[in-house]
């Protein structure tokens, strides 16, 4: 083996030795497993609503398949999809310049993974508060950057305040990745307290990535603002991601977008042009039927927040686990540490699948342990995976 190769090798280890298998996945490809094996599995760990897109999105996909609209298109995503995505933040008071604010990708996952390779330098520290989704490490880790955790605390809903973030910055920090509503804890952030964040990161010059995927998902209406205004207002820190797929129930369709000034955008291009070429044609079409029919499009938020006070009911006066209510979002994120038998997340997690029929994910996989998730996106079984999930805790 040639020096170079080994060089090549080296750097590459290095590179992924802490990026692991994202802990959401890993307990959805064993319920697969089971599944396949005969066992019925009810899913309560899979963030996919369970309701179909709308028509006219399906048709809008339809038609641009029998037009052959299928053809590449430019690496930064059909013009009168940005210009649509552009009305769209017009209609919250916000200006957006669609050849040179938006860029659209195949989902939020590659809208933070190249926003993240395009703008982070080897070495660069990058804040993420914790719990957290368990891409953000491994995805900052992959682009030669450092993840630096900061821990929420159950007492204020798991969200981190600008005394928290403080604590953790050094010489070397560059980002702060935001997601509200919480995955996995369902928290919700006020306009208020985001606010003091950004003013923070403005004083400090760090640019925040805010995961705006869950926005639709907010139950209670104080909590509720255009999340466009902060980026109307803080446009030189700010980098917004969204996605189609919770929203308007695309999950496999791949779609999203970044919002960001033209500085930002022109690098992430960049490598977008280079990863993947462009995001998927049909998917864009559907997009932009999405997004001019948002009304009817989007899925109907009165069904999760049903479902949401069915497990609050259920779960409120369990003694083998304790919650903060979510305000938004599709999660549940139970503390398991008083359970009789004093069992980690992830035992938890695989004795009450293995056992008792109910996928949830352990808390490891957003970092603490001692707490699985739970979630309501597909509400095809629920009732009977809180039975089951009752009956499993009850036999401890």
């Amino acid at each position: 083996m040639s020096f170079k190769c080994e060089l090549l090798i080296y750097a590459m280890e290095k590179k992924v030795k802490n990026v692991q298998e994202s802990g959401t996945l890993n307990t959805f490809h064993h319920m697969v497993r089971l599944k396949a094996m005969g066992k019925d599995i009810i899913n309560l760990c899979v963030g996919e609503p369970d309701i179909a897109p709308a028509s006219v999105v399906k048709d809008a996909a339809i038609q641009a398949i029998r037009t052959s609209k299928i053809g590449y298109t430019p690496s930064e995503g059909l013009a009168e999809l940005r210009e649509a995505v552009s009305v769209f933040f017009k209609n919250e008071e916000c200006d957006l310049n669609p050849q040179r604010e938006i860029i659209i990708t195949a989902g939020a996952k590659p809208a933070l993974f190249i926003s993240l390779t395009a703008l982070l330098g080897i070495g660069d520290e990058v804040l993420i508060p914790e719990p957290f989704y368990p891409s953000y490490p491994s995805m900052v880790s992959l682009s030669g950057a450092i993840p630096v955790f900061i821990k929420g605390l159950p007492e204020n809903g798991f969200k981190v305040s600008v005394p928290d973030i403080v604590k953790a910055v050094t010489g070397k920090t560059k980002f702060l990745i935001l997601n509200t509503p919480v995955n996995p804890t369902g928290s919700v952030y006020s306009e208020s307290e985001l606010k003091d964040i950004m003013d923070f990161c403005v004083q400090s010059n760090i640019l925040c990535i805010f995961d705006d995927v869950y926005n639709h998902f907010i139950y209670s209406p104080e909590l509720k603002f255009l999340t466009s205004s902060l980026f109307k207002a803080y446009r030189n820190n700010l980098i917004l991601i969204r996605s189609f797929s919770k929203e308007f129930a695309m999950t496999g369709w791949r779609i999203g977008y970044i919002a960001g000034h033209s500085d930002y955008v022109t690098q992430i291009k960049v490598i977008q042009g280079h990863a993947s070429g462009n995001p998927q044609t049909v998917s864009q079409y559907a997009a932009i039927a999405a997004l001019k029919n948002f009304d009817k499009a989007r899925v109907p938020l009165t069904v999760f927040s049903e479902r949401r006070q069915l497990i609050i009911d259920v779960l409120k006066e369990r003694k083998q686990l304790s919650f903060v209510d979510p305000q938004g979002a599709f999660y549940f994120y139970c503390d398991i540490r008083n359970n009789p038998r004093s069992m980690n997340s992830v035992d938890m997690s695989l004795y009450l699948m293995q056992e008792h029929g109910v996928a949830v994910t352990p808390g490891t996989a957003f970092g603490p342990d001692g707490f699985i998730r739970l979630s309501y996106a597909d509400g095809s079984r629920l009732k009977e995976g809180l039975e089951r999930l009752v009956n499993g805790l009850d036999n401890l």
